[in-house]
């Protein structure tokens, strides 16, 4: 399953190559897209790319983080100073083939896994009158579907082993 590539480099499997890309872009929308809703800020003032983003996709598509309820920061904020930091270890893990992570990867999978969960279901029970729910589900399933990769990765004793 590994390449050697020169004297002590290894070639990553294509599922780890893809997690972690997955892993640097969750890590970037956690650590800087989240504190807009975190710190409650206006969207339809935002001047900067990023909060121009999420106004684009509230207004377009999921009208809730315009109003930023209470349990919506929340949410945003574990999402920033907790899955964004763990990305980045994930990372870390995965390139240096580190299997002190499949512990932390599983609850961390079964964590995120839940979060959007009641993300989708707050969606689909409370906004569907009113978000573009295929779209909703479309920018945001890649959150669900990729801990759920992540887990089965980690699933065995020794996960980095051939």
């Amino acid at each position: 399953m590994l390449r050697r590539l020169s004297a002590g480099s290894v070639r990553l499997p294509a599922i780890d190559r893809a997690l972690i890309v997955c892993f640097g872009l969750f890590a970037f929308t956690s650590i800087c897209m989240e504190p807009y809703i975190t710190f409650g800020v206006d969207l339809a003032r935002a001047t900067g790319p990023l909060g121009r983003a999420w106004y684009f996709y509230a207004r377009s598509w999921d009208p809730l983080f315009l109003e930023q309820p209470a349990y919506m920061r929340v949410m945003t904020g574990i999402d920033e100073w907790v899955y964004g930091p763990m990305y980045l270890v994930l990372i870390y893990a995965f390139v240096r083939r580190r299997t002190w992570i499949r512990v932390p990867a599983l609850l961390f999978s079964g964590a995120v896994i839940y979060s959007t969960l009641v993300y989708f279901l707050t969606e689909f029970v409370s906004e569907g009158h009113r978000a573009n729910l295929a779209m909703v589900t479309v920018v945001n399933i890649p959150y669900t579907i990729v801990p759920c990769v992540l887990a089965w990765r980690m699933w065995r004793p020794d996960p980095f082993s051939g």
